[in-house]
């Protein structure tokens, strides 16, 4: 089976962090380095890190230009033949997560796979269900993509893709979508399983501020890639997002929660 590489972006992390990291320690498939990349923590994020990190884990704290320049220093520091990113406030749905994406990778030889993914408030009751199976790369014209969290990709594609944009500031995950995509043959697969658990309050969720600069985003990551972009088109995706938010809340109301799953063995 594929090994993976993890990649966690942190910053003053230390509320939810050890949440992120032992929900990789549950797995029952154990074949992947999770590195984490700082930004300067100060509030005790990196001493919870060191604590918990195992040997084949690495983890850095230096300033950064931001998330995506972040993610690309720990793309570099990758060896896994897939690699997926992990937020820091963020966590794996269950202790099988992982095992069903690199069980469908090996079945079916695929270049990336993504799952679904929930949001859930801090008190672990979900407030949108995001699901991938209706992805395909039509869907880029219209903003649409795999959920980033979910999302893990031969590293040698990225690489080759030149990894993230760091010019972006939420719509860099969606412009490097479309640049693997672009490769020939490049294929993905849907997983069909529940694969990350993200709190509300993250970068590309704050505001009606973050909305507008992310449909501002999608339109010039379409055109720096040689496709059209249509504002009102862009703005369909909407459609959807109401559709998973009333999904999300129907299930609170069932009183459905997502704690972090915690390892079993010492």
């Amino acid at each position: 089976m594929p090994r993976l590489s993890i990649v966690t972006v942190a910053y003053n992390s230390a509320r939810t962090i050890e949440d992120a990291i032992l929900s990789l320690h549950a797995q029952t498939f154990q074949d992947f380095e999770h590195i984490i990349i700082d930004g300067g923590s100060s509030d005790g994020t990196m001493e919870i890190v060191n604590r918990l990190k195992r040997p084949q884990d690495s983890a850095i704290s230096e300033p950064d230009r931001g998330i995506y320049d972040a993610m690309n220093k720990g793309l570099g520091l990758a060896t896994g033949e897939f690699v997926g990113f992990l937020n820091s406030d963020d966590f794996l749905a269950g202790p099988d997560a992982l095992q069903s994406l690199v069980s469908k990778l090996e079945e079916t030889g695929a270049d990336c796979i993504w799952g679904d993914v929930v949001h859930i408030t801090d008190e672990g009751r979900p407030v949108r269900y995001m699901s991938g199976a209706v992805f395909n790369p039509a869907l880029f014209s219209l903003g649409i993509m795999p959920p980033h969290p979910t999302f893990y990709a031969r590293r040698q594609s990225i690489v080759q893709a030149g990894g993230f944009n760091a010019k972006y500031r939420i719509a860099g995950d969606f412009e490097l979508m479309i640049k693997l995509y672009k490769q020939p043959g490049f294929r993905g697969i849907y997983a069909g399983a529940l694969i990350t658990v993200m709190r509300i309050g993250g970068v590309s969720t704050d505001g009606v501020k973050a909305t507008l600069l992310s449909s501002q985003e999608i339109g010039t990551a379409l055109v720096d890639n040689g496709l059209k972009s249509v504002p009102a088109l862009v703005n369909l995706r909407y459609g959807p997002k109401l559709v998973e938010k009333i999904r999300g809340l129907f299930m609170a109301a069932l009183g459905v929660r997502y704690l972090p799953p915690r390892p079993t063995r010492p």
